[in-house]
């Protein structure tokens, strides 16, 4: 058995390093969008953190719930496996 070596080039991007006037702004930007999104619910039992839960999910519309479950999904299977279908056979039967 050969084992073939090939080589690579590495394509490097070059690009200026931010300064931190720059990463303070893009951060207070992160920083407002995820106040704006978010929303913190206090539960005094367990049964009312799951009424919650129960209530958020049913609210949500099908295509929130879909990209949920995607982001769920992902970390199992992959990216690679997104596109993957059942694999089809063929059988033939003779006709009687």
């Amino acid at each position: 058995m050969v084992i073939e070596k090939k080589s690579f080039l590495a394509h490097t991007l070059v690009m200026p390093k931010p300064n931190s006037s720059s990463l303070a702004a893009a951060a207070k930007v992160r920083t407002a969008r995820r106040r704006a999104s978010w929303k913190v619910v206090v539960a005094d039992s367990f049964a009312e953190a799951e009424a919650e839960t129960r209530a958020y999910w049913r609210a949500a519309t099908p295509a929130e719930r879909l990209n949920a479950l995607e982001k769920l999904r992902e970390p199992f299977y992959g990216k690679d496996q997104i596109g993957g279908r059942l694999q089809r056979f063929l059988e033939v039967v003779p006709a009687e």
